[in-house]
């Protein structure tokens, strides 16, 4: 009976030893932590933007972020004082919240960074409004993601290595909370926070494939940045009353 034990718990660990391994998406970036250390200049500074504004939105993540269906290869191998990672592929659910946030009153565009105007390097948020400036951008709009996977109630953290094989039967969930920050080009003054979070769970019967699993992270980020443009829009409508000339 011990020997059949054996050998039925070896074959348990083999078959999750052998099985493809799905590695969890890198972290967020604490936008918080990118604007001027300076808390007497931050308070100093004061909205300069005039009616109707052009806004340059771009999306950040953690310096080595990685994902699934994604690598960075714009900066691939992060230096240590690099304090975030620029995202610059997107997909069809952002394309359209650009233009649905174009719409919005008081706003003449709204356009993602463009590669070419970027700075070889980018460590703050002054880096950004300088590539924003180029844009002749006079708000940027920060945006990030921290997406988490729950394998019952354990947390796996970001950039975790979780086996499909161990995935069976069991309750997989993924947590996504969209996160944006508004600032002006000009003199770095934060007009807005806003945030939102989704969640998906799936019971892992029959996965044997990574993108199975890391359809979960995209179903759950994409409700997420749904109900974020959501919260956006929101937040302009508070930034028109107390900013915009009558």
């Amino acid at each position: 009976m011990q020997m059949r034990n054996a050998i039925l718990l070896l074959l348990i660990v083999s078959t999750v030893s052998c099985s493809p391994k799905y590695v969890t998406p890198g972290s967020d970036v604490k936008i918080s932590e990118l604007a001027d250390a300076d808390i007497s200049k931050l308070l100093a500074n004061k909205p300069a933007a005039e009616f109707p504004v052009n806004i340059a939105v771009v999306r950040l993540q953690s310096p080595s972020y990685t994902n699934h269906r994604y690598s960075n290869r714009y900066n691939p191998q992060p230096e240590p004082q690099d304090k975030f990672s620029m995202i610059l592929t997107r997909d069809a659910e952002e394309e359209e919240a650009f233009n649905k946030l174009a719409q919005m009153e008081g706003v003449k565009q709204a356009s993602p960074f463009n590669r070419l105007l970027l700075p070889y390097t980018y460590n703050s948020i002054k880096d950004l409004r300088l590539a924003a400036a180029k844009m002749k951008a006079q708000m940027l709009l920060v945006y990030t993601f921290d997406t988490q996977f729950f394998v019952d109630t354990k947390n796996y953290g970001p950039q975790n290595v979780i086996a499909l094989g161990y995935l069976k039967n069991k309750e997989v969930k993924a947590v996504t909370t969209a996160s944006v920050a508004l600032f002006d080009v000009q003199t770095e003054y934060l007009y807005g926070l806003a945030e939102a979070t989704a969640t998906q769970k799936k019971r892992a019967n029959a996965w044997k494939k990574l993108d199975e699993v890391d359809n979960l992270r995209i179903d759950t980020e994409k409700k997420s940045f749904n109900q974020l443009i959501g919260e956006i829009e929101k937040m302009w409508k508070g930034v028109m009353q107390e900013y915009a000339k009558k």
